[in-house]
Order: C-alpha cells, then sequence, then structure tokens
C-alpha cells in the first residue's frame, strides 16, 4: 500500500496538486479497517458519487487507485517510495 507521501508526491507531479483532500477521504476507512479500507472508495463509481463534477479531483482519486493497484506489487512499491523521495 502505498505512503501518503508517495500518493502526493505522484500527484504534485502529474496533476499539478498534492490533493490531500481526496487521499485522505478516499483513505478514512483505514482508521477501522486497516489494510482491507480498499474495498471502499476505491473504485470508478465511488469517485463519480464522491466528487460529481469535479473533474480535478475525480483524477486525483482515480490516480490514487491506480497507485495504490501498483503498489499491491511490492518491488513497484519500493521503487515509487525511491522516486518520491526527494519530493
Amino acid at each position: 500500500m502505498a505512503r501518503h507521501r508517495v500518493h502526493r508526491a505522484i500527484s504534485r507531479m502529474l496533476l499539478g496538486d498534492a490533493h490531500d483532500d481526496v487521499n485522505k477521504i478516499l483513505d478514512e476507512p483505514y482508521k477501522t479497517l486497516g489494510k482491507k479500507h480498499r474495498i471502499l472508495f476505491h473504485d470508478p463509481l465511488s469517485v463519480l458519487v464522491m466528487f460529481p463534477n469535479d473533474r480535478e479531483r475525480q483524477s486525483a482519486a482515480l490516480l490514487h487507485i491506480a497507485v495504490d493497484k501498483a503498489c499491491e506489487n511490492r518491488i513497484v512499491e519500493k521503487l515509487l517510495e525511491v522516486l518520491t523521495e526527494a519530493r
């Protein structure tokens, strides 16, 4: 699972803004569900419902989901951590 620092850095690089609000909303269920939190909010339909008519936040949310999915591969997760360290 990608760290918030990685989500912020990638969002800044690709979208020009860290979108902390979006990342916090998507990961809010972590407090009660732990690593299983991605069963909530981590799908395109939820993104459309949570951020209607807001293409920027929709893009940030979909990017968040893609990064989490990519980080299921531990090698990719470590690579993204290293690439975003200095950012």
